[in-house]
């Protein structure tokens, strides 16, 4: 499968075509079974910052949505309450 360049005496491995298959070369079936368990590792732990993200996300937006329903009451009372000084105001 290498062909040279150029006529040249460097070899250059040809890509794989579709329907052909490569086998991988120089790993033994330790070092393949160590790789896919560290790789299971670090997919379980990004799961599990992803999970604190998004409960951080719903932390921070129920925060800012508590904070606008008090911003709306604190207008409502304080409407109602120029409401009250302006009937006080007119009788007077």
């Amino acid at each position: 499968m290498n062909s040279s360049i150029l006529g040249g005496s460097q070899a250059v491995a040809e890509p794989p075509q579709d329907d052909e298959y490569e086998a991988v070369e120089g790993l033994d079936r330790a070092s393949i079974e160590c790789t896919r368990m560290h790789e299971a590792a670090a997919a379980k732990k990004t799961a599990s910052d992803y999970e604190h993200i998004v409960w951080s996300y719903g932390v921070l937006w129920s925060l800012f949505a508590i904070y606008g329903v008090m911003l709306w009451r604190r207008g409502a009372r304080l409407r109602g309450d120029v409401e009250t000084l302006r009937t006080r105001i007119d009788k007077a």
